[in-house]
């Protein structure tokens, strides 16, 4: 093979690695990536705030749930919420710092907030709800609904710039906090009959 030859082909080959590298960067989830993750620093105060009502919530919970352990009276809604607050504290909600999303953490978020929804539709079933609490209930279904529908945005959206992805994970991050605030409304409701 001629020098001129090989340049060309070391030449055309260093294009298209530095393509695909180009591609990886910008379009983290295409099909062409090396490594299909992106990395999604959230906004630390609107973290710190976050973070600050989960622990109130906990707090507050954990009380009902001693109380629930030690008494004679049993409540459904108290016992279920223990299997949805790791949904809230999830690492990348609660972190200030940048969180690497793979596809993979998509569906394991995903699968989560699907178990979550299950947990809740049990809870409509299981309990006698005043009709103001079983608004709640819903509210609060809908808001898992409505995660599931925007991770399934994220994952299916292979030609999703950096850009693109930092909104949609941020737009999730704050959906997540509201459906946290949602579940939180419903509980305080369903505690005071």
């Amino acid at each position: 093979m001629s020098n001129k030859r090989k340049k060309v082909i070391m030449c055309v080959v260093g294009v298209c690695v530095l393509s695909v590298l180009i591609v990886t960067w910008y379009y983290p989830y295409s099909f062409i990536s090396i490594h299909k993750s992106y990395s999604f620093t959230p906004d630390p105060v609107v973290v710190d705030e976050y973070r600050k009502d989960v622990n109130e919530f906990k707090r507050s919970y954990e009380k009902d749930f001693d109380q629930l352990t030690t008494g004679s009276k049993y409540d459904l809604t108290i016992d279920f919420t223990q299997y949805l607050l790791p949904l809230f504290e999830q690492d990348w909600l609660v972190s200030k710092g940048p969180v690497k999303m793979s596809r993979k953490d998509l569906d394991n978020i995903l699968f989560e907030v699907k178990n979550a929804r299950k947990t809740l539709l049990g809870l409509i079933t299981k309990e006698d709800y005043t009709q103001e609490q079983r608004q709640y209930l819903v509210h609060s279904i809908e808001s898992l609904l409505s995660l599931e529908e925007e991770i399934d945005t994220i994952k299916t959206g292979s030609a999703e710039s950096r850009k693109t992805l930092k909104i949609q994970f941020s737009n999730l991050h704050g959906s997540f906090q509201s459906s946290f605030m949602t579940y939180e409304i419903f509980y305080e409701r369903s505690q005071k009959d």
